[in-house]
């Protein structure tokens, strides 16, 4: 098959952000097809452009083709700089998928929502089937959050939405219960909705040696560390981080790790700065292949969000990444990754908005070192078990070819 995989905030295992469409494009190219993926700049990927070359620039990546669209996005970028960012994209992606005529199907992965625009007018121009997937059900999380209070804005946004759902020949959601918000939109056509998980690459966590040298770099040798790898935004809750960690701070074998970037950054040191969290170390992104053997050092993976009901469907990357290094998740809010880490055996879950409860569910995993270890090795065993990419790379395929074969 010629697939087009659009996707805006495409990266490598280079970049220090998710890798999900880097290794689908990867392992289908593998498979003989020929893959196209059409991105933008994103600003903890590694795709990176210089000044001057025009709209769209064409690269070759590790067998598949890229064309790169020559717009920034940056988390930390104003909120209608963002909503400029995502319009160009969507304009210029558009005009860049219909110059690929002999495509078999497009397949465009949000956020943002947007992306799907070049898949529809794909769908309706040049008799393409289109796959649509929904990592984030929008526009509820952008309303709930507040990011997005216009009623005619969210009114579009919602006609959008469902204009996606139902040009689509099959939507693909990341979680459970993600698939059963959009079954519920689509009502009669729910039975085109699947699911394929975020996963991760537990080859390269299998292959990542552990980091003994950071380790010893940090003073982190004998320590128990619980580890945050991800944006540092004002939805991820690190601000619950910090007070469990005051709680925990003359815990001379307790620290905190927080790995990213992200607007609310400055602000978080300076909060651990006035309360004087010498158990805090806050460290620059790192490439996905530095931070498996990263976490194989660590003691527990924080999975935390803010307390609000659209997270409910949230089962992030770096949830996957935690499974695939090992390591129990300590999960703090109401949604999908709580539930499984329960299920599984695999993790605890603390109430949200509950610094306290927090600190004592770490204080007794850093005391219990055998249950540790019996939650990573059910960790590392799901990872392998149901969300390793090289597996889930079978379903998505069968996705495009149910796509291609049911036609328009």
């Amino acid at each position: 098959m010629n697939i087009v995989y659009i996707h805006q905030h495409f990266s490598t295992v280079r970049g220090k952000t998710g890798t999900r469409s880097y290794d689908f494009a990867r392992l289908l190219a593998e498979r003989g097809h020929r893959v196209t993926v059409v991105t933008g700049m994103y600003g903890p990927g590694d795709v990176r452009i210089e000044p001057g070359q025009g709209w769209v620039v064409r690269r070759e990546i590790d067998g598949f083709s890229v064309r790169v669209v020559t717009v920034r996005y940056d988390n930390t970028q104003a909120f209608w700089r963002r909503i400029l960012s995502f319009l160009t994209f969507m304009v210029i992606a558009t005009v860049e998928v219909l110059r690929i005529r002999e495509a078999d199907v497009v397949f465009a992965t949000s956020t943002p929502l947007t992306v799907g625009f070049p898949g529809l007018v794909a769908r309706y121009l040049h008799r393409v089937p289109f796959v649509f997937e929904v990592r984030d059900i929008w526009p509820d999380t952008a309303v709930e959050i507040g990011a997005l209070t216009n009623p005619f804005m969210i009114w579009m946004a919602r006609i959008f939405e469902r204009a996606c759902y139902y040009a689509a020949s099959r939507v693909v959601t990341i979680s459970e219960r993600m698939a059963y918000h959009v079954r519920r939109r689509l009502s009669a056509g729910a039975a085109k909705v699947v699911v394929i998980p975020l996963g991760t690459d537990v080859g390269l966590f299998d292959r990542a040696e552990p980091a003994r040298a950071w380790q010893g770099a940090h003073g982190l040798e004998g320590k128990f560390v619980a580890v945050f790898a991800g944006a540092h935004g004002r939805l991820n809750a690190l601000r619950w981080v910090l007070e469990a960690a005051r709680r925990l701070k003359d815990e001379p074998s307790i620290r905190f790790v927080l790995i990213g970037e992200g607007a609310l950054k400055p602000e978080l040191r300076a909060q651990a700065q006035r309360d004087g969290l010498e158990n805090v170390l806050f460290l620059d992104p790192i490439t996905k292949v530095r931070l498996a053997g990263v976490l194989k050092v660590c003691g527990l993976g924080l999975m935390t969000l803010e307390n609000l009901p659209v997270f409910d469907t949230a089962c992030p990357n770096k949830f996957m990444d935690y499974l695939a290094a090992g390591l129990p998740v300590l999960v703090n809010f109401d949604g999908e990754a709580g539930w499984i880490a329960e299920r599984e055996g695999c993790g605890v879950v603390v109430p949200p908005d509950d610094p306290a409860a927090m600190a004592e569910a770490i204080r007794e995993l850093a005391s219990d070192s055998e249950r540790c270890r019996a939650m990573g090795r059910r960790a590392c065993a799901l990872a392998s078990r149901c969300y390793d990419r090289r597996r889930l790379i079978a379903e998505l395929e069968a996705v495009f070819r149910e796509a291609v074969a049911l036609g328009l």
